[in-house]
């Protein structure tokens, strides 16, 4: 009987030879006369990521940039030095022909917001949640006389809330939709929601008008998504839903869409997120699995086969069962570079070459680059290669390669990767993996795709116990990672890194290639310095950020290492909160670990939505708001009510006995004052309680920065409000396109009289304000991290 250390050891081996089959070689040689194909692969990868910093992309004509490329390749039969730069130049040219392309099929912004008929196929697997679904249509036809052609062909995200049909991948629909261009919120240490959309080349997003009217046209004939959402319909009907089922979803067929937010913190808290993704290391499982069990079968019938070579016979079987498998997961880019890698290593074994998993690593990624430059977008890919090129450097010749040091390793390798798209660590992930790795590798990876398989060939009982089994087990697990994640000290918050940061990155690299003594020490200073990485406060400055959080108000106040929070923005019945998407990301960036003082201007959804999320995640120590009853352990926001936020003086002017009734007028109006300039947050005030405060006798309303009442509708900024406050700048927190109308344009236009400058979240993002020596500076997200993905939006009023 094959027992459990033995196959722990077989794998280990295997993992080992896999490793050690790519000897370095003369990789890199970048002399006169010779440009290696290392070399050119690198420049020609660099080449495509210098498109990442590109603001906009360049307005060419691509027969120019043949002439500009011919050139350079005429001369560089000559000259060796211009191969470099024509390297380089393929590599950019490449990125921003593909990118180019798909930004002129976006919709135009003329139809947004436009009812119109489109017939397409479901691609991809549609997610379910509650009454609503989400799924991608790839256009076949539309049916209007928009001339909207340059959808065709292209992919756009909808919703359908109460569909009287299921919808399926490869089913052919016609809807009525009305949709929007690209968008997400615009925030520092939010998701780049916009950056996401722009890698997966949708070019509108929207929702389906008239659920009831929409026609199923037909089946498309059987695919890979076809092929996947039948298996989930069968995985689904034989499990019991939990997140056992959930994570055998995602390990069989790369489906994640189950997994709840909390779920999916608990896996990135514990550090075992990767392998909930299918990616190399699953793939790789695969293909080392059927090559031994190839290896195993044939060895009776070596002599029968003595003509063939047996690697061959073992590693092209191996390689379709990998294929197999990424087809699973929807080729997924991850599996994409896998795939391409394997394929690599097979060639050169069966050709007798050897090459360094580095080479392998840099071939793979520029025929991903070639297929897809997309790619260069997707942070998968970005952690996927990173974790390789981290075993390349750790299985060296005569580097410890055993799996024991291997996870430490990869952990301070992938760190400062983690920390720049995550802005968190986990500080638990070394033990965690060091455990589940191989029990997933050898044990649990394997029995889930032998269930499938079993489900796959119709038996259906014997796949139906082993599927069940398995869900408790992975049950158990996560129950497990959760008491794991709940551990005080299981990850720490990283505010950026500074440049000094990745300097000692590229010590440790340098270190490590040439195995210094040093590369101990400059890892443990890399631990410390992401992990206690300092945020330095300004003294004497006042920073207050006005966030991008669509239609609702959330703003943040820093005066002196104090933090105070005014509303927390909006959270909707599907369960998504922007404090959740938004303020807390913001928190963490800038490195806050409690709240002040929070003030809840009153209790309408789009100011109190996310105050759940705020209180779970970070300590308060005082609140203050105008709905006593919906905030717990709360004291009232009284007009005359002042106190001092280090230099900043702050008092409420509202609400008091005298204001009028109703919820929005009930908000808390609060002046802050900071080396002379004054700053006025209004909430949601109407025209009645603006009358009320600037006719008071002891009303001084001027201030030099303002906050629209109500996000600029019509009910509020009055003509003699807006005179009263005299404001030198107006700041609007709406969302894009709402169905509100906010900003509406006359209140727009009484700033504009009277030469007040207008600033938008719409337009803008989050808003930056800083205050320091009576002076005031603003910025804006769009205005300093601009990209060529952020299209930049245009103000409702343009509609």
């Amino acid at each position: 009987m094959i027992s459990f250390q033995y196959l722990r050891r077989q794998a280990h081996s295997n993992m080992l030879l896999f490793a050690r089959q790519f000897r370095p070689t003369a990789s890199f040689r970048f002399k006169q006369g010779v440009l290696s194909a290392p070399c050119f692969l690198v420049l020609f990868f660099l080449g495509v990521s210098t498109t990442l910093a590109l603001r906009q992309l360049p307005l060419l004509d691509w027969r120019f940039v043949g002439v500009l490329l011919l050139v350079p390749l005429l001369l560089s039969v000559r000259f060796w030095f211009i191969r470099p730069l024509l390297s380089l130049s393929l590599g950019f040219f490449w990125a921003v022909m593909h990118f180019s392309d798909h930004g002129e099929a976006m919709l135009p912004r003329e139809y947004q917001n436009v009812d119109f008929v489109v017939i397409g196929e479901v691609v991809g697997l549609p997610q379910q949640r509650g009454a609503d679904i989400k799924f991608e249509l790839k256009i076949n036809r539309i049916a209007s006389s928009l001339p909207l052609s340059q959808l065709i062909g292209r992919k756009i995200q909808l919703s359908c809330y109460r569909c009287p049909k299921t919808i399926k991948a490869d089913q052919r629909w016609q809807f009525t939709v009305r949709l929007k261009r690209p968008y997400g919120y615009a925030s520092w240490g939010a998701f780049d929601y916009q950056k996401y959309q722009f890698r997966h080349q949708l070019v509108a997003r929207g929702y389906v008008r008239e659920s009831s009217e929409a026609q199923l046209l037909g089946t498309l004939g059987r695919s890979v998504n076809g092929w996947r959402e039948r298996l989930r319909e069968q995985l689904e009907a034989h499990i019991e839903p939990g997140v056992g089922r959930s994570m055998i979803l995602a390990l069989a067929l790369g489906d994640k869409s189950s997994f709840s937010a909390t779920q999916r913190q608990t896996l990135q808290t514990s550090g075992v997120a990767h392998l909930m993704a299918i990616s190399g290391l699953h793939v790789g499982l695969v293909f080392m699995f059927t090559s031994q069990l190839f290896a195993w079968v044939l060895w009776p019938f070596a002599r029968v086969f003595i003509r063939v070579p047996r690697q061959s016979l073992v590693m092209w079987p191996a390689m379709a069962a990998a294929i197999m498998y990424s087809a699973l997961a929807g080729f997924a880019v991850s599996t994409q570079r896998a795939l391409i890698m394997l394929l690599v290593y097979v060639l050169c074994r069966l050709l007798v070459r050897r090459l360094s998993l580095t080479q392998v690593l840099l071939r793979a990624i520029a025929v991903l680059m070639l297929l897809d430059p997309f790619s260069v977008l997707d942070t998968g890919f970005w952690l996927s290669c990173g974790a390789v090129w981290v075993i390349a450097i750790s299985t060296q010749p005569h580097a410890n390669v055993s799996l024991i040091w291997l996870q430490p390793k990869l952990w301070i390798g992938m760190m400062p990767i983690t920390s720049l798209f995550f802005g968190q660590v986990s500080l638990v992930s070394p033990m965690v993996n060091l455990v589940l790795v191989p029990v997933f590798c050898v044990v649990l990876i394997p029995l889930t795709l032998i269930a499938i398989c079993l489900l796959s060939i119709g038996a259906e009982s014997l796949a139906a116990w082993s599927l069940g089994v398995l869900a408790i087990v992975y049950q158990q697990i996560y129950q497990g990672l959760e008491w794991v994640a709940s551990l005080a000290l299981a990850r720490a918050f990283t505010p950026p890194l500074a440049i000094w940061h990745w300097l000692l990155v590229g010590l440790l690299i340098g270190a490590s290639y040439l195995r210094s003594w040093c590369a101990p020490w400059l890892a443990a200073a890399l631990v410390l310095a992401i992990i206690f990485n300092p945020s330095f406060g300004e003294s004497n400055k006042l920073r207050v950020v006005l966030l991008d959080v669509g239609q609702g108000l959330a703003l943040v106040v820093e005066s002196d290492d104090q933090v105070l929070v005014y509303d927390v923005g909006p959270k909707y019945s599907s369960g998504f909160s922007t404090a959740d998407a938004v303020l807390l990301p913001y928190l963490r960036y800038r490195g806050i670990t409690a709240i002040d003082t929070l003030i809840i201007s009153h209790a309408d959804m789009d100011h109190i939505g996310g105050l759940g999320d705020l209180l779970e995640a970070f300590p308060v120590h005082r609140t203050y708001t105008s709905r006593l009853d919906k905030v717990p352990a709360s004291q009232p926001c009284e007009a005359g009510h002042s106190w001092s936020m280090g230099a900043t003086q702050l008092r409420f002017l509202s609400p008091d006995a005298g204001t009028p009734v109703g919820s929005n007028n009930r908000s808390c109006v609060l002046m802050l004052e900071h080396a002379g300039v004054r700053v006025l947050l209004t909430g949601d005030i109407e025209k009645q309680v603006e009358r009320y405060l600037f006719r008071k006798p002891d009303s001084d309303l001027s201030a030099d920065i303002m906050l629209v009442p109500h996000q600029g509708s019509k009910t509020s900024s009055t003509r003699e409000f807006v005179d009263a406050v005299d404001p030198q700048l107006a700041l609007v927190a709406a969302g894009y396109l709402n169905h509100y109308g906010h900003p509406h344009a006359t209140v727009l236009e009484r700033y504009y009289e009277r030469q007040v400058s207008v600033m938008s979240t719409i337009e803008s993002g989050s808003i930056l304000l800083e205050i320091d020596n009576d002076d005031w500076r603003v910025s804006s997200y769009r205005q300093l991290a601009q990209r060529f993905w952020h299209y930049q939006k245009v103000s409702n009023r343009a509609r």
